[in-house]
């Protein structure tokens, strides 16, 4: 029973994530492939730093050094 409760929550927390990622790169192509990391909390519903973890284990989004967030697909 706790082990079904704890996998619910790790998978609930999964699909949020999901979730998030989407919402950031609607967000990117919204706004023409890159924008500002604030941007990108506004769209997803996370904190600064949770938003910027999340970007970065993302594979097709980018931190740029100066701090936009860019869309990698198709480049």
């Amino acid at each position: 029973m706790v082990f079904e409760q704890a996998w619910n929550v790790l998978k609930e927390e999964k699909e949020d994530m999901d979730e998030a990622k989407k919402k950031i790169i609607a967000c990117l192509k919204k706004e023409g492939g890159a924008c500002g990391l604030d941007e990108c909390c506004k769209a997803c519903g996370l904190s600064r730093d949770k938003c910027k973890a999340l970007i970065n284990k993302m594979d097709n989004v980018k931190i740029h050094k100066y701090g936009d967030v860019v869309l990698m697909d198709g480049l």
